[in-house]
């Protein structure tokens, strides 16, 4: 085996896979895929401080896709909000993804009372 195929494998050894994969039914515009997206970002924003070489190559299409749309709502959110408290991006993609989905309506519902509280 090459030495790019030993990196490769010790690389797919090393890899953790996102505890927000499980959500393939959540279609983009509901607030559960909104959670899950959010899960995405705080997940991937606490990866960047670790030590571990490529922590940067672990994350796929669909996590990076998933975290930016978290991070695109919240923006979007906090730039219509009526109030003039603007809160942290991570602060509200924490409160965001801490909702439990029964408690959620829709996705302009949660975005609302996450960012312009």
């Amino acid at each position: 085996m090459k030495p790019v195929g030993y990196f490769l494998s010790l690389l797919m050894l090393f890899s953790q896979s996102s505890y927000a994969l499980v959500n393939s039914n959540a279609k983009p515009g509901s607030a559960e895929f909104l959670i899950y997206a959010c899960q995405e970002y705080t997940e991937l924003y606490k990866k960047r401080e670790e030590p571990r070489f490529g922590a940067f190559l672990t994350t796929s299409k669909e996590e990076s896709f998933r975290a930016g749309y978290c991070l695109g709502a919240i923006m979007h959110a906090n730039s219509t909000c009526s109030y003039s408290y603007a809160r942290s991006v991570y602060l509200a993609a924490e409160a965001i993804a801490s909702v439990n989905f029964d408690r959620a309506y829709s996705e302009a519902s949660l975005l609302e009372k996450a960012v312009c509280r």
